[in-house]
């Protein structure tokens, strides 16, 4: 059964037939706060505020409906518990008082003109859902009420069954993410957007990632997005597989400074370290012009691009990679105490000014 709830002000009752019956008539049971039907407790610390939380948490879908009165409750908590919780929602406006709401937002101060407090709420509202959240609100005449409620409803029921047939797949590709050989040319198109799906499970995200690596069919965007992942994992999964996702030789100079400047962003201070070496594995002269414009305010960052850079004294003898690779030396040993590791940066260094 799908619980539906009928949300407004106290003159949504002019619609509650309409919207009882074409719930029922989806197969649904239809939620109102009029009617009584709705999750609630009878208790000392009762309140409308906690049932209307609680009822739209339990919802399956909410019917956001205005017609000429403005509902506190509605609007202050009920959509934000929707917004919250995920519950799918739709708006729909009383076509008269959406134009109301044109006229009175183009032509006159809201706060200033209009006296009556509902109708002032009822204008910012709106004005709030179209243009600061950017929301749809859908119109409708009272005789079409019924039809329009239907045809929304039955959009966002399409939109669940979609959303079914997405995670079926996904479910199926999860069997062939640990054999990449077996994946078509449309597998891995379905992989690239599972892999950089934030709000997909991390596991899943990760196997897509191997996959995409041992195949290299990566799109650069694609590629580059997963670098600049919200998860860190996949982040840092990413740069570790830089050279296979992105196979391209020599690599796009454009796309390995996108890449510096993400590593360069990032609160996480051991992408860089990961980032230079995977650089390094794909292109030694590319990677000593992008890492030129690399923050190393890290002393890890430094210690690790001044040992690649030692490792490829030869290379970095060559052309202009000289004085770019002088400038990374110094930044690499300045204000950094005596060791090893910068022992063999300095005599590198030295080596390449005498030149």
């Amino acid at each position: 059964m799908v619980d539906v709830m009928l949300c407004g002000a106290s003159d949504t009752r002019d619609v509650q037939k309409q919207f009882a019956r074409v719930t029922n008539e989806l197969g649904g049971e239809p939620w109102h706060y009029l009617s009584g039907r709705i999750s609630y407790q009878n208790k000392a610390t009762a309140s409308w505020v906690t049932n209307s939380e609680s009822t739209v948490r339990n919802a399956h879908l909410c019917v956001f409906v205005i017609l000429k009165s403005y509902g506190e409750i509605t609007w202050t908590v009920e959509l934000q518990q929707a917004l919250s919780a995920g519950i799918p929602f739709v708006i729909l406006c009383l076509e008269d008082t959406y134009r109301e709401y044109l006229a009175l937002k183009r032509w006159v101060d809201v706060d200033k003109s209009i006296p009556d407090a509902g109708r002032r709420n009822l204008v910012q509202t709106l004005s709030e859902l179209e243009s600061t959240r950017q929301f749809t609100v859908v119109q409708f005449e009272m005789d079409s009420f019924a039809e329009v409620y239907r045809r929304e409803a039955a959009r966002c029921f399409a939109r669940g069954l979609q959303a079914l047939a997405a995670r079926a797949q996904r479910e199926a590709l999860a069997a062939l993410l640990h054999d990449p050989t077996r994946l078509t040319t449309r597998d891995l198109v379905a992989i690239e957007e599972l892999a950089v799906d934030e709000f997909e499970d991390k596991t899943w995200r990760k196997y897509a990632v191997e996959a995409l690596a041992e195949r290299g069919s990566a799109d650069p965007d694609t590629v580059l997005a997963l670098v600049n992942s919200r998860e860190q994992g996949i982040q840092r999964l990413a740069v570790d597989r830089l050279a296979d996702l992105h196979r391209q030789r020599p690599p796009d100079p454009g796309f390995l400074d996108d890449c510096v400047r993400v590593a360069n962003t990032s609160d996480d201070a051991g992408l860089a370290r990961r980032l230079i070496p995977a650089l390094f594995d794909m292109d030694v002269p590319a990677a000593i012009r992008a890492l030129a414009s690399l923050d190393l305010s890290e002393i890890g960052t430094r210690r690790r691009l001044s040992g690649l850079l030692v490792e490829h004294e030869n290379i970095c003898r060559t052309g202009e990679l000289r004085q770019i690779s002088i400038e990374l030396f110094s930044k690499c040993v300045l204000k950094t105490e005596e060791s090893g590791w910068i022992r063999r940066a300095v005599d590198c260094l030295e080596r390449l000014k005498q030149e």
